[in-house]
């Protein structure tokens, strides 16, 4: 497959590359969001994949300008009605009572009981419910399927009993039929091959539009965490630390779910908010300065002031907490890697917006004596669906087999010389 068109659906923006066949990344795009604190957060989510396509078709070269395949990946568990009605996977909602049992485990029935509650005019009147990459793929070819990312996760979307058991009952005909990531959902419709045409850009109707994942597993995918001993470091407004391992982990703050790959699991290790919160102290320091800065050039001078310019002191405060929990996480997952059989982590791969600081990965580096690994596709959603569409054209047999094949590194940052460990990162030359 030589060019695959994948998009990525995020709370504030929408992400989309075009990825080749060697999984190098031949044009991207990121669309901001306008109303992605509304209840219409769905109505932008196709007009900005049409402003990508367009910024796409500027950049890439003639030969990457036919589009062989699309692939959806995006956030859950947010809901949308076939209006656009929106309930994002984080907007306030409701207070629930408890549920049972069997419906306990679900992270969509909760969402389920809000939306019918805060919208029950879209509720009554919509024949279908989805989630989100969902809807823009029935947008795109008017298949309507609910993607579940591995069959252990059943639990945490829905059964017909635990609707039941949730005041839902009757609730599955509005509900989408299960399908795994790499399912061809159809061909592109005539009409949203009109909308996403450019000039040069070639998506004919008929385009085979492949379901992805939950943004979660697709950055797994993407950055080739499917194999036991594998880490990969997962930062936007949260950060997460992620390793997969060959059992069930199990221990104090960790929080371990299955893998993409079957009889393999992923033990994560959270940091709430640390993107937020700097994102906060880097508007601090842009009103006591006076203009604004760049990420990386507040990242360079917390780091130079080391503590000293009052200005920057706080960023490089919490710059050093942040970089001790994360090796604080680290140690966590090596435990869990030893008590499960796992080989242990010697590199992170990094993925998200703070991959692209230099300063940020060395420091990383040096506070967890880890060999930090930075990808050629950093948005690495965006390659994990690359992988998807691949393995649903049948190029590839298995998600560890296409992300073997996709997977570039393009830095690694080692750990300072008074490490005495010398293991070459994954995917980097020894």
């Amino acid at each position: 497959m030589s060019i695959v068109l994948c998009a990525d659906i995020g709370t504030s923006s929408l992400k989309a590359a075009l990825i080749t066949g060697s999984g190098m990344p031949a044009a991207f795009s990121r669309q901001m969001f306008l109303r992605h604190y509304t209840h219409h957060a769905a109505q932008e989510w196709l007009p900005a994949l049409h402003d990508a396509a367009g910024e796409l078709a500027s950049q890439a070269e003639p030969t990457a300008r036919s589009i062989d395949a699309i692939c959806i990946s995006g956030n859950g568990p947010t809901l949308v009605a076939a209006d656009g009605r929106t309930l994002l996977w984080n907007a306030p909602a409701p207070q629930q009572p408890p549920l049972t049992a069997e419906a306990a485990p679900s992270l969509y029935i909760p969402r389920l009981l809000a939306f019918k509650e805060l919208f029950p005019a879209s509720w009554d009147s919509s024949a279908l419910i989805m989630s989100g990459p969902e809807y823009l793929i029935w947008q795109l070819c008017g298949s309507a399927v609910t993607i579940l990312p591995e069959k252990r996760y059943a639990a945490a979307y829905w059964s017909g009993g635990a609707l039941a058991a949730a005041g839902l009952g009757g609730t599955e005909s509005k509900l989408a039929p299960f399908v795994p990531p790499a399912t061809k959902a159809g061909g592109l419709s005539e009409a949203a091959a009109h909308v996403l045409q450019h000039n040069g850009l070639h998506i004919p109707a008929g385009t085979p539009v492949y379901c992805g994942a939950p943004d979660f597993i697709s950055a797994l995918v993407g950055t080739n965490t499917l194999h036991p001993g594998a880490v990969c470091d997962r930062a936007g407004s949260s950060e997460g630390l992620n390793l997969c391992t060959a059992l069930p982990a199990s221990a104090q703050g960790l929080r371990t779910l299955p893998s993409p790959c079957e009889n393999l699991w992923n033990a994560s290790f959270l940091l709430p908010e640390s993107g937020t919160r700097f994102s906060a102290v880097k508007q601090k320091a842009e009103r006591l300065c006076g203009r604004q800065l760049a990420f990386a050039a507040f990242v360079r001078s917390c780091m130079e002031s080391g503590g000293s310019n009052p200005v920057f002191a706080e960023g490089w405060q919490l710059m050093r907490r942040t970089a001790a929990q994360i090796a604080g996480g680290m140690d966590a997952l090596a435990a869990a890697a030893e008590a499960t059989g796992t080989p242990r982590p010697y590199s992170i791969t990094v993925t998200g917006g703070q991959a692209a600081n230099d300063d940020w990965n060395q420091m990383k580096a040096d506070a967890t004596g880890m060999d930090i690994v930075v990808p050629v596709c950093r948005d690495s959603e965006l390659l994990g669906d690359a992988v998807f569409a691949g393995c649903g054209a049948g190029e590839y047999k298995s998600f560890a087999e296409g992300a073997e094949r996709l997977f570039r590194a393009a830095k690694t940052f080692r750990p300072g010389t008074d490490s005495t460990r010398t293991i070459p990162a994954r995917g980097d030359p020894a």
